[in-house]
């Protein structure tokens, strides 16, 4: 691990450096914005329920359902920088982000909503996961413990804005207006396009099975969490253990390989 750490990060100093106030002062308000968009959205639930004529259960998931996706993605786009040009998966998360949430402002129906939510997620668990790769392979290491300050004091500076700022838009405005806080992320593409080296795909593989154990393990203990369902809790469990046994055979292959 230690290896290949070190070679990614050579191969980040070959390939060119960042602005490092720029970056990572984007990095915080991209981080600012996704948060305060999973907070806000807490603070709708009861006018959204009643302009769609919703029960307490239908409600819910939307936020259950958002934060499954945040979570899988989170992971998921962690793996993927690995090979992945890290300046591509940070535009397809924002893009996922910002477009979801202009559809959002149309949404008329239940489904539209949480689908539209969904989209956020997929889009919004990208940005905290990319920005902790993005610091720790071009931010020299004297450097970097105050940069991975600045992005947890912009997780705390969201989630003290987002239910003060959701609640007045809710309250004067209409829960609609909710999207545009997240729109406006759509500005940040050409800024981090710029901004964001341009690095070459490396060779890597993408572990389904894994990533399957994973996701049926982070959805069973949300569900349990928000659903209190057993069923979901057990399945989850087990996912989870199957994909510990996965990741040491993995590492245990990868071992044999390197030293034969």
């Amino acid at each position: 691990m230690t290896i290949q750490t070190t070679h990614k990060s050579t191969k980040a100093a070959e390939q060119g450096t960042i602005k490092e106030g720029v970056v990572i002062l984007l990095l915080g308000i991209s981080i600012v914005l996704v948060i305060m968009n999973t907070m806000m959205f807490n603070l709708a639930l009861p006018d959204v329920a009643e302009a769609f004529n919703l029960s307490p259960s239908s409600t819910s998931w939307i936020v259950t359902g958002y934060s499954i996706v945040f979570a899988l993605t989170s992971i998921t786009y962690s793996r993927l920088a690995d090979f992945v040009p890290i300046r591509r998966l940070f535009i397809i998360g924002i893009l996922s982000l910002s477009l979801a949430a202009i559809a959002g402002l149309f949404s008329n129906s239940f489904i539209m909503l949480l689908i539209v939510r969904i989209l956020q997620a997929s889009g919004a668990g990208s940005i905290p996961a990319l920005s902790l790769v993005l610091i720790s392979r071009y931010i020299p290491i004297e450097r970097r413990g105050k940069a991975m300050a600045m992005i947890m004091s912009s997780v705390s500076l969201g989630l003290g804005l987002g239910p003060v700022v959701g609640g007045a838009i809710v309250e004067f405005l209409g829960w609609h207006i909710l999207f545009v806080v997240t729109a406006v992320t759509l500005l940040l593409v050409p800024v981090f396009v710029v901004l964001i080296p341009k690095e070459k795909p490396q060779k890597g593989s993408f572990d389904v099975l894994g990533a399957l154990f994973i996701s049926v393990g982070t959805t069973g203990l949300l569900l349990f969490l928000t659903n209190h369902s057993w069923v979901a809790l057990v399945s989850g469990l087990i996912a989870l253990v199957l994909f510990t046994v996965r990741i040491r055979s993995a590492r245990i292959l990868s071992s044999s390989l390197l030293y034969s």
